[in-house]
């Protein structure tokens, strides 16, 4: 884990330094100053993110969630102001049945539905839509789902896209500020609620995440 966090960290801090270097010590056109700065601002950003991740990772290893009753029309709600500003021209599509109440924290369960949809937006859905459904399970549990049909994860990797660090195209995700670490947190907050992740995913045809609540 720390061999895998060092080489992720020094990927972005060699590129700030080198682009903070040519600033400095250069006279660059204006053309090149704002590329350098782009550079530096884009790569900052991935480490923000990088140590945010990691520091709930950690925060959720160390002390377990309280849990309590949550309305998950709430939790619909927030979601949806939260990404409002990050979806661009992609849709959110979501559905719920009305008074559903889950065992759970509210914030982590926000935060595991939030980096679900920005993964499955990054996907490039052809749709252009990402469909969010709260509904139900048979057991008398309660079913979150989030699909897309998007490019989709090849099957001999579905087993290791929750580990750390890992991705499944690692140029795509670096260049759209991804850490490595969103799906690990997901499945860490799964865990705290007493259950886990379930994908379902087809190259070409998008990728579907469900997991089980129990009812609050």
């Amino acid at each position: 884990f720390m061999g895998a966090f060092t080489h992720e960290l020094k990927t972005p801090m060699t590129a700030i330094i080198g682009y903070a270097d040519t600033l400095r010590t250069l006279e660059p056109d204006p053309e090149s100053r704002r590329r350098a700065a782009g550079y530096i601002f884009s790569e900052a950003k991935r480490v923000e993110a990088l140590s945010g991740k990691l520091l709930a990772l950690l925060g959720l290893a160390q002390q377990p969630a309280a849990l309590a009753a949550v309305q998950m029309d709430r939790v619909l709600r927030r979601l949806s102001a939260s990404l409002a500003p990050v979806l661009g021209a992609v849709k959110l599509d979501m559905r719920g049945e009305k008074g559903l109440a889950v065992l759970g924290d509210e914030d982590l369960l926000v935060d595991l539905l939030y980096n679900l949809v920005h993964n499955a937006q990054k996907a490039a859905p052809k749709d252009g839509t990402v469909h969010v459904l709260c509904t139900r399970a048979p057991g008398g549990g309660v079913l979150l789902c989030v699909r897309d049909t998007g490019c989709g994860i090849p099957k001999e990797e579905l087993c290791r896209v929750t580990e750390p660090f890992y991705m499944v195209d690692k140029s795509r995700a670096r260049a759209q500020n991804g850490s490595g670490l969103g799906l690990a947190l997901c499945q860490r907050i799964a865990a705290a609620h007493h259950t886990a992740l379930e994908f379902e995913s087809e190259v070409g045809r998008g990728t579907t995440v469900r997991l089980s609540l129990q009812r609050g």
